[in-house]
């Protein structure tokens, strides 16, 4: 076969489709690897922070500002959770404090809270706070929240500043 302009156009032509689908592939791949879900660091999120409570909703209807008129400026020391490796202590109105064991699974974003059964609270707004807690089953966050959930829509919002 004598040589051409339209053969040689029609090599350079399927040449760079090849290369174009090797782009292709290779960006494509690229973006389904990283949209695949990363596994959360649940040491970097939970422990060695004190979460202080900003908003609740019971489910899922949000009830924000009966959560802030239990901070009075007298008592700020309230409604908060702080985490170590295993462990939990926070404090509830009043200084009622509550203790317990939790784990997380940072690729399923869940976690269980084990409160110990020596917590006990007189306040309606405080039993149902413990109640979210002991049934949480889940968590969300970012650099400065964290939700806590349960399976009834209820939600306990925190963040790292009050």
């Amino acid at each position: 076969m004598p040589y051409s302009i339209a053969t040689e156009f029609n090599n350079t032509n399927i040449f760079n489709m090849k290369r174009f689908q090797t782009i292709l592939t290779i960006t494509l791949t690229l973006i389904i690897l990283s949209a695949c879900k990363r596994e959360d660091d649940v040491d970097e999120i939970f422990v060695g922070r004190t979460w202080y409570m900003t908003g609740i909703a019971f489910n899922g209807a949000n009830n924000s500002s009966e959560t802030q008129n239990f901070y009075k400026d007298t008592d700020r020391n309230c409604y908060y959770i702080s985490f170590s490796s295993n462990t939990f202590q926070g404090k509830l109105s009043s200084g009622v404090a509550f203790s317990g064991t939790w784990q997380a699974n940072g690729k399923h974003q869940t976690i269980t809270l084990h409160i110990n059964e020596n917590t006990t609270a007189e306040l309606l707004f405080d039993k149902q706070i413990l109640n979210i807690l002991s049934s949480a089953t889940s968590y969300t966050s970012g650099a400065d929240f964290m939700h806590l959930n349960d399976n009834n829509q209820n939600t306990i919002r925190f963040g790292n500043i009050r």
